[in-house]
């Protein structure tokens, strides 16, 4: 069998099944904590507090439903994405650690090559991240006391470095996008901050967002073609 017969009749379907398996595991473990707290301590709140949380969410997170999958697919992949969505930290660590396999590597996302590669960068960062998490959860007041000043600090600069790492990879990466994704980016944020989306269902607070990723996407295929023609559709 050739690599690619052996990506396509073996690693994807084993991928696929398990992947599957291990997300239907992970809802019944998300919801276990509140199932006991309705069963056993007997916390039930009323249905105005549910429809209040009900609503915060989607509001905050309705947008990740569409976002995720057309940003993370083509960096995460399919074995990649189920791995994500079980372990967590899709854009702050899962996110990274593919492109970073993928550079190390020499290959490029969205092939059999890249998807590979990224289910070993992301399973590595779930390892380390689990390895890390249990150290401080037993440790952690112990190790935040010896720490120095300035070092705890510093850990409120992380997760904004992070993001800002990540974002000057895919600005450099595609800068013709970029040029048009950045500024839109902050002229729709002013746009919210000032509440022009408030008439929206919701709120709004997702609109932003959702223009930047869709806008970006079109941009982005129009590039393509220009530079492509030949994939053009006769």
């Amino acid at each position: 069998m050739t690599k690619d017969e052996i990506f396509e009749q073996k690693y994807m379907p084993f991928a696929i099944k398990w992947g599957k398996f291990s997300c239907i595991i992970a809802i019944f473990i998300v919801y276990f904590p509140a199932i006991a707290l309705i069963l056993f301590f007997g916390a039930r709140p009323d249905i105005g507090a549910i429809i209040t949380g009900i609503v915060g969410i989607i509001s905050a997170y309705s947008a990740w439903y569409f976002v995720d999958p057309i940003t993370l697919f083509p960096i995460l992949g399919v074995p990649g994405m189920y791995m994500t969505y079980v372990s967590g930290n899709s854009k702050e660590i899962r996110g990274p650690a593919a492109l970073q396999a993928m550079d190390a590597a020499g290959v490029k996302g969205g092939t059999s090559e890249g998807t590979v590669i990224s289910a070993i960068g992301i399973s590595v960062s779930i390892l380390i991240s689990l390895s890390v998490m249990t150290l401080v959860a037993i440790a952690g007041n112990l190790m935040l006391k010896l720490l120095p000043a300035p070092v705890i600090t510093s850990l409120k600069y992380l997760l904004p470095s992070l993001f800002g790492a990540l974002a000057m990879q895919r600005v450099v990466l595609n800068p013709k996008v970029a040029a048009v994704g950045v500024p839109l980016a902050f002229f729709t944020f002013f746009l919210k901050k000032i509440g022009l989306f408030k008439f929206l269902p919701l709120g709004g607070g997702y609109s932003p967002l959702m223009i930047c990723v869709f806008v970006c996407m079109f941009l982005s295929k129009y590039i393509f073609l220009k530079e492509h023609p030949e994939y053009k559709k006769n």
